[in-house]
C-alpha cells in the first residue's frame, strides 16, 4: 500500500491514497483551494491525474504512460540539469525498478498544493511540495522534500477527454 496524502493552507487537508484502495476525502472539500464553476470540475480532475499519476510512480508504466504526453519534458535531479525529452527517459527507471512495489511503500505529502486553470480552460498548473517518507538502504526512515511543478494540457475530445502531464520541473530542498 502506498499512502498518499494533500496538506495545505492553514488547515490541514489531506488525501490517504493506498494501492489499491480509494481516495479517502472529506466531503465537500476542495484540497486545493477555492474554485468556481466549471474551473472546480477542472481543478478536481488535474488533482485526480496528478495523484493517479504520482501513485504510479516507479511500478506502473501503463499508468504513467496514460498520463503523460508522449513528448513530455522535465527539469529533475536524474537529468543532470538538462530538459529531458520524451517518455523514454522516464521508462529506463519503471524498468531499472521492475513491477514490483517495495516490501514498505513509501508515504507521500503534498502540501501547499495549488491548481491554476490557465486561459481557455485546456490547460492547468499545480504546483506542490512533495514530502516522501521511505526506508532508507539500511532500513532506517527518511523524508525526502521537493519543490514541484506541473504542466497539464487537456487532450482528446468527448468521453475520451483528459489531463496529461507535458511538462515537470521537480527540485530537491
Amino acid at each position: 500500500m502506498r499512502r498518499f496524502a494533500l496538506a495545505g493552507g492553514s488547515a490541514l487537508r489531506s488525501r490517504a491514497i493506498g494501492l489499491p484502495r480509494k481516495l479517502a476525502a472529506t466531503p465537500g472539500r476542495s484540497l486545493v483551494g477555492p474554485a468556481k464553476g466549471a474551473a472546480a470540475g477542472k481543478v478536481a480532475e488535474v488533482q485526480a491525474a496528478t495523484e493517479a499519476l504520482l501513485k504510479s510512480v516507479p511500478h506502473d508504466w501503463a499508468t504513467y504512460e496514460t498520463l503523460c504526453d508522449a513528448d513530455i519534458t522535465c527539469f529533475e535531479p536524474e537529468a543532470v540539469g538538462y530538459c529531458a525529452k520524451g517518455l523514454p527517459f522516464h521508462k529506463f527507471y519503471f524498468d531499472l525498478f521492475g513491477d514490483k512495489p517495495a516490501a514498505f511503500p513509501p508515504n507521500t505529502t503534498l502540501c501547499d498544493a495549488d491548481i491554476r486553470i490557465l486561459s481557455g480552460g485546456k490547460s492547468a498548473v499545480m504546483t506542490y511540495t512533495r514530502l516522501v517518507q521511505k526506508l532508507d538502504a539500511d532500513g532506517a526512515p527518511v523524508t525526502a522534500k521537493s519543490n514541484e511543478t506541473r504542466v497539464f494540457e487537456q487532450q482528446g475530445e468527448g468521453d475520451a477527454k483528459k489531463w496529461v502531464c507535458v511538462h515537470f520541473h521537480r527540485s530537491p530542498l
